[in-house]
């Protein structure tokens, strides 16, 4: 059998300008530079940069800020009838398009190799965080830090392990590293984990930063309280746990901490958190994870704008509005504004006057390109209250199948008619499953290209295309780079 270890034999950390985790001359790894609070805050934040993929170039892995989301929407689209990808200015991703992704794939070995770095930086911030003299700094770090290992692990389970619930459940998945490695002697081939210890260690995470970080409220621009509950609901979704589903979302609804938008348009493009922001990643003129001049980046691959990308992530007209076509597209109605269209932009069109959810792609003009990620001086939302509502109307609608619930059918209109929809009655539907059906759409329409879908259609045991989304060929495989690296025979 193959060995492997994990691709933290890079020993590095991008904390900000500095790096905090440093390759010293004995071959320790310098994590006794933790010692007060100001190195421990510093480590934080540039763990933030890692997790939201704050670019450090084209081979860096993008994680919440950019891969995490492409990887997942080629794979849950169907090519040249839902989306069209430009395979010379996106090279690196025509395997997740294909469906056919090779063991050597940079995307998949980047995104690996950063994510694994940013748990041995997580683990170091945990190991050193009693230096902290403030109880309350140090359960905010402590807190933070927790938060970022199980988003990451949780994200890396639904990546590259089969769904919960399958079957597979103790079948081995991904490495679960919980220590810091801190010397050179310290680097050991780890086991591979089950689906099911992962899932676990995750929730374990979040629960125990949900309960830290209570005290700190929205917690500004970091992890907060409300983030950890609004991943809970997303990983209990995904085991189909209902109850805890709707408890969380509900709790996060009834603390009154956020609200959405007027108008979806105004959910996306912030250079500062919407209100309807639970989490998104921070960028900056200075930080962000890249545009047309650096090559990588959201921006860089779904914008066509002059000034931001190449618009890689080409879209067909009718997937958007023919559903005799695509008769599960996401189909919006003429009055909904997540499905307007701007066909009269050129090369001189910059993002501020960008007003619809999709224009015509610069580069080649019978295709769309989407309006959500147009700059790399934005935010890039992770999990906003939209996502909320659908969260908490499916799970109670999947508790009591045979009934229309009036609160989740009060979620679900406060995101259609955001939209500019009319509320649904229970007289438009014949059955409660179409309710079922009616959500599965507002989904797919609130949260097209967000990187939410393949990982609805694993759990609803959908199909991209004729192809079942549980198949083996949507599982991201352990980098080949990774297996060939073993030590120890």
């Amino acid at each position: 059998m193959k060995k492997f270890i994990v691709l933290i034999l890079l020993f590095i950390a991008s904390y900000a300008c500095d790096s905090i985790l440093e390759i010293e001359p004995d071959g320790i790894i310098g994590a006794d530079v933790l010692k007060n609070g100001e190195d421990l805050e510093r480590a934080l934040i540039g763990t933030y940069f890692n997790l939201g993929g704050i670019s450090d170039g084209i081979d860096g892995g993008e994680l919440l800020g950019g891969d995490f989301i492409i990887m997942s929407t080629l794979l849950a689209h169907v090519p040249n009838i839902e989306i069209i990808w430009d395979r010379v200015n996106g090279f690196s991703y025509n395997n997740f398009i294909d469906k056919e992704i090779l063991l050597t794939n940079p995307r998949v070995q980047s995104n690996w190799r950063r994510a694994y770095e940013t748990i041995n930086q997580v683990n170091t911030i945990l190991a050193n965080v009693e230096n902290i003299e403030s109880s309350e700094d140090q359960n905010r770090i402590r807190g933070e830090a927790l938060a970022i290992r199980g988003v990451l692990y949780f994200e890396m389970i639904r990546l590259w392990g089969p769904q919960y619930g399958t079957g597979s459940d103790n079948s081995a998945a991904i490495p679960l590293i919980l220590d810091p490695i801190t010397e050179v002697g310290d680097i050991e081939t780890p086991q591979l984990a089950s689906v099911l210890t992962v899932y676990d260690q995750a929730e374990a995470d979040l629960e125990a930063a949900q309960t830290l970080l209570a005290p700190f409220g929205k917690n500004g621009t970091g992890l907060s309280s409300s983030a950890c509950q609004a991943y809970l609901a997303r990983m209990a979704l995904q085991r189909s746990d209902f109850a805890a589903v709707e408890n969380f979302t509900s709790e996060i609804l009834q603390s009154g901490n956020f609200s959405l938008e007027n108008d979806f348009l105004d959910a996306f493009n912030n250079v500062s958190n919407s209100s309807e922001d639970i989490f998104a990643i921070q960028q900056t003129v200075a930080s962000n994870t890249g545009d047309r001049s650096a090559g990588t980046g959201l921006a860089f691959y779904y914008s066509s704008l002059n000034e931001s990308g190449l618009g890689a992530l080409r879209l067909t007209l009718f997937f958007l509005i023919d559903d005799e076509i695509v008769s599960n597209g996401p189909i919006y109605p003429l009055a909904d504004s997540r499905g307007t269209i701007d066909f009269d932009v050129d090369i001189s069109t910059t993002s501020s006057q960008i007003n619809t959810a999709y224009y015509k792609n610069i580069l080649n003009n019978t295709v769309l390109s989407p309006a959500k990620f147009l700059t790399s001086t934005n935010v890039i939302p992770v999990i906003r209250l939209a996502e909320v509502l659908l969260m908490r109307a499916e799970a109670i609608y999947e508790q009591n199948p045979g009934v229309i619930n009036n609160t989740a059918l009060s979620d679900l209109n406060q995101i259609r008619t955001r939209a500019g929809l009319t509320a649904l009655t229970l007289s438009d539907f014949a059955s409660p499953s179409e309710f079922m059906d009616a959500i599965r759409l507002e989904r797919r329409r609130e949260l097209l290209f967000e990187g939410q879908h393949l990982h609805d259609l694993k759990r609803w045991d959908g199909f991209v295309g004729s192809v079942s989304a549980r198949d083996p060929k949507f599982i991201l495989p352990i980098p080949q780079a990774e297996t060939d690296t073993g030590t120890g025979g």
